[in-house]
């Protein structure tokens, strides 16, 4: 039905129409004020649920947990935002965090996605069209990668990763964030799963890797300097909406690495 509705009315119409429906079923979170979204300012009673999570979405930027922690770490830790000029490689951008990068003068910003699934609730299209593991840039072009939710979804991750330490300029930086079990000392990928197997390990029918404990490590065996991330114990979480167990992964290629 859903596919039927696209192909009659079409895209530009749709949109409109689930803006609308979104911002009715809203109202009532916006009676309140007990938790605030950084990125767009917006106040609420509480977020929004998204998927099997309960509170999680801002309505207005449409924003999850994820990205407005990472929003936090980027502007407060890593002062994403301030000079020196930086260019940013943003994969499967994310709708929510575009404005405030695009208005800033410093960044020169493009995106990129192999557009294998497509979520217009939290992401938009890209500028190219590639995937994280054959990216078809130069060596040592960017500054910054920002990679949510990308390696999960790739065949060969640690391929991946290597493409992303390639087109990084030494001493520069990515971002990686993707689900990951801590409890799970090792990370696995099981190509005989069936779709409903890996929609009730991973929440996803579409990703193929089941992240543990040695994430970083495995970044590490990359090339990549990789610090601990305890950032969010230092923010008012609660407030913000962010998981108290949230992390990110820095990744940065050393200084020397040509």
């Amino acid at each position: 039905m859903k596919q039927t509705l696209k192909k009659l009315l079409g895209e530009t119409v749709l949109q409109p129409v689930r803006n609308l429906r979104l911002q009715l079923r809203s109202v009532p979170y916006r009676l309140g004020s007990a938790v605030e979204c950084p990125i767009c300012g917006s106040t609420y009673k509480d977020f929004m649920p998204f998927r099997y999570r309960k509170s999680a979405y801002c309505p207005t930027c449409k924003s999850l947990e994820r990205h407005r922690y990472i929003y936090l770490s980027l502007r407060d830790r890593l002062g994403f935002y301030a000079p020196p000029r930086k260019k940013v490689l943003h994969f499967a951008p994310d709708i929510c965090l575009i404005p405030s990068i695009k208005a800033c003068p410093d960044i020169e910003y493009v995106t990129a996605d192999y557009m294998t699934s497509f979520t217009d609730s939290i992401t938009i299209r890209p500028d190219y069209v590639m995937s994280i593991d054959d990216i078809q840039f130069s060596d040592a072009s960017f500054d910054v990668v920002i990679a949510i939710g990308i390696l999960v979804m790739v065949p060969d991750d640690t391929k991946a990763m290597r493409e992303v330490l390639r087109v990084l300029k030494p001493g520069g930086y990515a971002i990686f964030h993707d689900p990951i079990n801590l409890q799970q000392p090792h990370t696995f990928s099981d190509a005989t799963l069936s779709a409903e197997e890996k929609k009730k390990l991973y929440h996803g029918h579409d990703q193929r890797w089941y992240y543990g404990a040695d994430y970083a490590d495995r970044l590490r065996a990359q090339g990549f300097l990789v610090e601990d991330d305890n950032y969010v114990q230092r923010i008012d979480y609660k407030r913000f909406g962010v998981t108290p167990t949230e992390k990110i992964y820095i990744a940065q290629k050393p200084a020397s690495k040509v």
